[in-house]
């Protein structure tokens, strides 16, 4: 029998609209090896980049039937804001939890229009492509870059787009630079500030790329 994800809950504040968004009560209890970094439950939260991204998304962009895959997914939230602006959303990570936050959080919302996929970015095996792939803070460790290029590459549609955010790191900017000199693609930077509950760290500025 599955053991039952304990859940807390958390309020989102997009400017005219307020989310009961669910995340894990507590990351602790899910960690089962402290060495393995592949088994850290980051997708039990939800970090500022994330939070960035839905503002961003609720501010600045329409989905209005258009496909979005989400990578990284964990609670979903970006994910959840697209599918209320109209987007078909597949939210993918690699963590069985996650996915369970996801999908709870897309129901609550709202959100009709939505599946998930089950996948590890080393063995990504999607036959499907997207008008958008999204991802909050995914870039943050150089040894992933090859296997999330490939994904863009296998998964992302003829014309289609980008859109990455994260909190100002090194890897990410390399990332993005390399991906214009390969490409040739325009690349739209916005910062979002955002303010978290924490006592040490509650500012953060979210740069968000379109590409």
């Amino acid at each position: 029998m599955k053991p039952q994800l304990n859940t807390r809950e958390l309020t989102i504040y997009l400017p005219g609209l307020t989310l009961a968004v669910k995340v894990a009560a507590s990351m602790e209890e899910l960690i089962t090896d402290p060495a393995d970094e592949d088994n850290i439950p980051l997708w039990a939260d939800i970090w500022p980049a994330a939070r960035g991204m839905a503002r961003y998304i609720w501010e600045c962009l329409d989905f209005s039937g258009q496909s979005v895959l989400e990578l990284g997914a964990g609670a979903g939230l970006p994910g959840v804001v697209c599918g209320l602006k109209g987007a078909r959303v597949t939210f993918s990570d690699y963590k069985p939890g996650a996915l369970e936050l996801a999908a709870m959080n897309a129901r609550s919302s709202g959100v009709k229009d939505f599946s998930c996929f089950l996948a590890d970015w080393r063995d990504f095996r999607l036959d499907r492509r997207f008008d958008w792939i999204i991802g909050s803070d995914i870039l943050y460790d150089p040894k992933f870059h090859p296997y999330l290029s490939r994904i863009f590459e296998q998964n992302l549609k003829p014309g289609g787009q980008l859109l990455i955010a994260h909190p100002g790191r090194p890897a990410t900017f390399n990332f993005i630079e390399e991906w214009h000199k390969k490409t040739g693609r325009p690349v739209t930077e916005k910062i979002i500030p955002v303010t978290i509950e924490d006592p040490y760290f509650p500012y953060y500025h979210v740069h968000i790329h379109q590409f």
